[in-house]
């Protein structure tokens, strides 16, 4: 099974306090981020080490008939962050959804970035 890390850092500029999101894929954004992952993966949402970032509050659909988030993403016990288990029959597609957390400052925020299935490898 792969996993696929998404690191938060909450971040200040012209706009605002924003957030920025990398992968382990190596994709990077502020307030966006589109994750590409196969099915069967896992995928980690967790705070970056100098994250200015108090908690991740939910990691959520962003409509119903999501597929992707028919399993909820699950609170890791004893650090910040959440991991979802991608259904190894999950079609390929993109999907939207949300990322609830609170700054240090407790600025309570949310964005809303993509997961993008990609087709299974033969």
């Amino acid at each position: 099974m792969k996993t696929v890390s998404i690191y938060l850092r909450s971040v200040r500029t012209e706009k605002g306090g924003q957030l920025s999101l990398f992968d382990s894929n190596r994709n990077s954004g502020i307030d966006d981020l589109e994750t590409l992952v196969a099915p069967g993966s896992m995928v980690i949402w967790k705070p970056d080490c100098l994250s200015s970032i108090k908690a991740i509050t939910a990691i959520r659909a962003k409509s119903e008939n999501n597929a992707l988030f028919g399993n909820k993403p699950v609170k890791r016990r004893f650090c910040k962050g959440f991991y979802l288990l991608i259904p190894k029959d999950i079609k390929e597609g993109r999907e939207a959804y949300a990322i609830d957390y609170v700054t240090c400052d407790g600025e309570k925020k949310s964005i809303d970035p993509y997961i993008k299935i990609k087709p299974p490898q033969p």
